[in-house]
């Protein structure tokens, strides 16, 4: 298994996501790593929906992912999708060897408490700046990029002009 895009957005699987990111990582299969998904039926029903015919779909939690990942040694091309820094921290911590981690949409959500806006789709709080840090200290190349033509933009320089 080829993770060739493994991508932070909250959305999960949405436009930009079935327009352009499954092409950008020529996937046939999307594994979305989130114990809340994994654990919610009507969830996973909106993401089954979302994602278009020929495209394989897994929802796991962050534990079954890494080792469904470690598992598989077939040439599958795969686009991985998580929440949020700090859940793609974890995976990392726990062993998914991932080198490039591309940060998407991170919403404003009314029930987060101090969340600093980096970009119109990127509002972090303490916990993902902490967590990108933490993926960078691990030699992780990491780019903020909404859809794959952008240019991209380097997280830790965003967080910079906001935490001076």
């Amino acid at each position: 298994m080829n993770i060739n895009v493994f991508r932070i957005d909250d959305r999960l699987i949405h436009g930009q996501i079935v327009t352009k990111w499954i092409k950008e990582a020529n996937a046939k299969m999307i594994i979305v790593a989130d114990d809340k998904a994994a654990a919610d039926k009507t969830q996973q029903m909106i993401l089954k929906f979302a994602v278009p015919s020929g495209i394989k779909l897994e929802i796991l939690n962050k534990e079954a992912a890494v080792n469904r990942v470690r598992e598989d040694h077939s040439n599958v091309n795969v686009l991985m999708l998580v929440r949020n820094p700090k859940e793609a921290n974890a995976l990392i911590e726990m062993g998914l060897p991932i080198n490039q981690v591309i940060i998407g949409n991170i919403s404003n959500s009314k029930s987060s408490v101090g969340r600093v806006k980096l970009l119109d789709y990127i509002y972090v709080e303490p916990d993902d700046v902490e967590a990108i840090k933490a993926m960078h200290a691990k030699g992780i190349n990491l780019e903020v990029k909404a859809i794959p033509e952008e240019r991209a933009k380097d997280p830790l320089e965003l967080i910079a002009k906001k935490y001076a």
